[in-house]
C-alpha cells in the first residue's frame, strides 16, 4: 500500500480518489492551501487545470522536503513544467477519460500513459495502474500532446455535435434518445473496423443533392451551416480519390 497525496479537488483528481481509496492510503489536498499535505507521501499527484500546474508545484516545492516523486495529470503539459519546479523525480499519470464527479466509471477501462525520469518511478506507476487492472502506456510528453488533440477531436467536439444534433430535434418535437441505437452502432463497429472504413452518408457518398438541401435547412443558422459544410468538404476530400 502506497500513500498518495492527490493536490485537486475537480473531476479528475475526485475520480483519483474514488480508483485509488480502495488499494492504498490516499488524502486529497486542497490546491490553494495545501491543506492536508503529508511530508512523507510515496507520491503527489497534481491534479488541476493546466494553467495552474506552476503554480501549484512552485508551492509544493517550497513544502516539500527531500526529493518528493511528484507527477501531474495533464495530457497537454509537459514532464518539463516539473523539472522546472525543481523537482528530481518528476513524472506523469495521465488517465484517457472523460470524467465527471457524478458519474461512475469501470476504472479498469481506463488507459493510462506514464512517463517518469527515473525507471524505479516509472515501474511505480505501472504497478499502480496495473493494480486497478488497466493497461499502462509509455508516452512522452508530445506523443501525450497528440494523444490529448485526438481525444477532444474524438470525445470534446463530437460531443458538441451531439448537442448541436439535440437541438435539431426539438425543433421537431424529438427526444435525443432516438439517436442513441444510431450513435451506439456507430462507436461499436469501430472494433472491427478503422474509422476510415467505418465511415457513411451522404459526404462519404458524394451525394450532393442530399447535403444542398440540408445546408437549405441551414440556411437561418449561419454557424451550424458553417459547421456541417467544412465537415462535408473535408469528409469529401478524404475519399475523393478513392
Amino acid at each position: 500500500m502506497m500513500r498518495i497525496d492527490i493536490i485537486g479537488r475537480g473531476n479528475v483528481a475526485t475520480h483519483l480518489l474514488r480508483m485509488l481509496g480502495a488499494a492504498h492510503d490516499v488524502a486529497q489536498v486542497n490546491p490553494h492551501t495545501l491543506e492536508g499535505l503529508r511530508p512523507d507521501a510515496d507520491l503527489y499527484l497534481v491534479s488541476v487545470t493546466d494553467n495552474a500546474i506552476r503554480e501549484v508545484c512552485g508551492k509544493l516545492r517550497k513544502r516539500l522536503e527531500g526529493e518528493p516523486f511528484v507527477a501531474h495529470t495533464s495530457g497537454t503539459t509537459g514532464i518539463e513544467e516539473l523539472r522546472e519546479c525543481r523537482f528530481r523525480r518528476p513524472g506523469v499519470f495521465y488517465p484517457l477519460q472523460t470524467f465527471s464527479k457524478k458519474v461512475e466509471l469501470d476504472y479498469s477501462r481506463i488507459p493510462f500513459f506514464t512517463e517518469a525520469d527515473a525507471k524505479n518511478d516509472e515501474a511505480l506507476l505501472r504497478r499502480i495502474v496495473e493494480g486497478l487492472g488497466a493497461k499502462c502506456y509509455y508516452a512522452d510528453s508530445e506523443a501525450r500532446r497528440r494523444l490529448h488533440l485526438a481525444s477532444v477531436l474524438s470525445c470534446n467536439f463530437v460531443n458538441h455535435l451531439w448537442h448541436l444534433a439535440s437541438g435539431e430535434l426539438e425543433k421537431s418535437g424529438l427526444p435525443f434518445g432516438v439517436l442513441m441505437p444510431l450513435i451506439e452502432e456507430t462507436t461499436r463497429k469501430l472494433a472491427d473496423a478503422s474509422p476510415y472504413d467505418a465511415q457513411t452518408g451522404p459526404a462519404r457518398r458524394g451525394d450532393t443533392v442530399t447535403t444542398s438541401k440540408h445546408l437549405a435547412m441551414l440556411a437561418d443558422d449561419a454557424r451550424l451551416a458553417g459547421i456541417y459544410k467544412l465537415l462535408t468538404d473535408s469528409i469529401s476530400k478524404t475519399y475523393e480519390c478513392h
